[in-house]
């Protein structure tokens, strides 16, 4: 099994390569994901919003014209995929390089943190989520979209990408993502799955700090 840092080193070469491409390459799953994303965030209230692993910037697009008048932040571990980003978005975020597990800003600053398509990728998905709930305001809103183990087929790509070129790492079923969350110190707000075609599964999970109810 590959160690945190060759997943790293995977992920930068696969993710630089594809990078100019990635949005047209996988758009069916790509709209898929961000469709089930802006479904749960809608209606959130958020004056700073931060996109863990944002890659090419689509979402925090849809994000500027979701919330006008919000502060955009997006981090990534790749510079070819923020270079797209930046294009895309020009002066409508703020984009950092960083590891999701050491998010370069204060404590409690963010009331809405997003995750797409990427948690499968975290080389340590506890120490992502404390930290990203360590930037999340008291009375924020995370919200995940995942792919999701508890089909067929994403169990099959679970057990083989991590032999492959591919920098997968680990793809969580929703009960474990719900267990990792409560861990890590949030409580749950909704949670659904969704099967997008005869190969993919997605899951969205929203969770707020523990206490604010």
């Amino acid at each position: 099994m590959q160690t945190a840092k060759n997943r790293t080193r995977k992920l930068l070469r696969e993710y630089t390569s594809l990078a100019p491409t990635y949005d047209q390459r996988w758009s069916t799953y790509i709209d898929a994901s961000l469709s089930m994303t802006l479904k749960t965030v809608a209606g959130l209230p958020a004056r700073r919003i931060l996109d863990v692993a944002c890659g090419t910037g689509l979402w925090l697009e849809i994000l500027a014209q979701q919330y006008s008048d919000a502060a955009l932040f997006g981090v990534d571990r790749v510079p070819a995929m923020l270079e797209v980003a930046q294009r895309r978005l020009g002066q409508r975020a703020t984009l950092l390089e960083a590891d999701a597990a050491e998010l370069p800003f204060e404590s409690g600053r963010f009331q809405l943190v997003t995750t797409t398509n990427a948690l499968h990728y975290f080389a340590d998905v506890p120490a992502t989520l404390t930290e990203i709930r360590r930037v999340l305001d008291p009375s924020g809103n995370l919200v995940i979209t995942d792919w999701c183990r508890d089909y067929l087929w994403m169990k099959v790509l679970n057990r083989v990408l991590p032999w492959t070129r591919h920098a997968h790492g680990h793809t969580l079923g929703r009960s474990e993502l719900e267990q990792n969350l409560v861990s890590a110190g949030f409580e749950l707000v909704d949670s659904k799955t969704k099967k997008i075609d005869g190969f993919w599964a997605l899951m969205t999970v929203h969770a707020r700090p523990a206490g604010m109810t």
